[in-house]
């Protein structure tokens, strides 16, 4: 998927000289806990991510794919890759999470009017798509993202149909900011119309959780938090 950056948010944003963080409802501030992020940043290698009293063992990546398929002038290009770690609350086991993610494009063939490599971009779709297999339980989580364009939205819902399901979308809009930027800023949680948790994927990342949540509501966010966290879009 193609990203586009607005400059002049970019200038903005530097010359606020503050860092900038996600853009978030003052009343879900209010009953949220904050958690500033680790091990986002750096060399890949034996990546582990931590926050709060949560961490993440190593993150084991596939190297990325790219499948073509090509129907006279018409190509479909698939860019995927995929990773997976365990997650853990101090010394409490929470999780194991197994991720997939990537972008399909397609493209007309402009070879013969342009010459060289042209191609136009008629449509690009990004997805990305997990499974939480809670510590103890049998039944996984999914979570299951999509988008048109730059915005991911999505659900993460349990096998068990008793469960709650929450909404997942992102966000382009920084606290301060005039205008949003041009690539994921977050994403915001939802159960049944209301805000439970917030993921900040700009600058190091940092994590919201709704304060008031039982503690096996709180693990499962944060397993959430820490895969929307470990999440590349594809640059290309």
């Amino acid at each position: 998927m193609k990203k586009v950056i607005f400059l002049m948010s970019a200038v903005v944003l530097l010359a606020a000289c503050t860092t900038a963080n996600l853009l978030l409802d003052s009343r879900f501030l209010a009953s949220a806990d904050y958690f500033p992020v680790t091990g986002r940043q750096g060399w890949l290698l034996n990546q582990r991510l931590g926050f709060g009293t949560f961490v993440s063992g190593k993150v084991d990546r596939d190297w990325d794919t790219t499948d073509t398929l090509a129907i006279g002038g018409f190509e479909r290009v698939r860019q995927a890759g995929a990773y997976r770690f365990s997650f853990s609350d101090g010394e409490d086991n929470v999780a194991q999470l197994d991720c997939k993610n990537g972008d399909d494009t397609d493209h007309v063939n402009l070879r013969g009017v342009l010459g060289g490599d042209a191609r136009w971009i008629v449509d690009a779709d990004s997805f990305l798509e997990c499974s939480i297999l809670e510590w103890g339980e049998t039944l996984s989580w999914k979570l299951l993202m999509s988008s048109k364009g730059e915005l991911l939205r999505g659900y993460l819902y349990s096998e068990n149909k008793a469960l709650p399901v929450y909404e997942v979308l992102s966000s382009v809009e920084l606290e301060g900011a005039a205008w949003a930027i041009g690539e994921i800023a977050g994403y915001l949680i939802y159960r049944d119309g209301v805000q439970v948790a917030a993921i900040q994927v700009v600058n190091e990342g940092g994590v919201w959780v709704g304060n008031t949540l039982p503690l096996i509501e709180r693990r499962r966010l944060a397993s959430l938090a820490a895969a929307l966290l470990l999440y590349r879009p594809s640059e290309s």
